[in-house]
């Protein structure tokens, strides 16, 4: 993949494959952030159907913290754009 590229020097191949084997590890450490993120949302919005109104309250309670020790918002989740 990286033969076909032209670089000025070695040190630069080196530098160009570095980002991108750190571009493609942060990558898939988001992918798996997203899937337990998911995973106990999932678990948690389950709650949100409880006939208990103390249940579905501390289950958005529960939801939005997730999302917050997580870094996301219900826009990243949802994939919607901000308007």
């Amino acid at each position: 993949m990286g033969r076909d590229r032209k670089y000025a020097s070695d040190a630069d191949r080196q530098r160009a494959y570095r980002q991108r084997k750190a571009e493609e590890i942060a990558r898939l450490r988001r992918a798996s952030s997203h899937k337990q993120v998911s995973a106990r949302l999932v678990k948690v919005l389950g709650m949100l159907g409880s006939t208990h109104a103390g249940e579905r309250d501390n289950a958005a309670r529960m939801a939005t913290q997730i999302l917050k020790d997580a870094g996301l918002t219900w826009y990243d989740v949802l994939d919607v754009k901000k308007d």
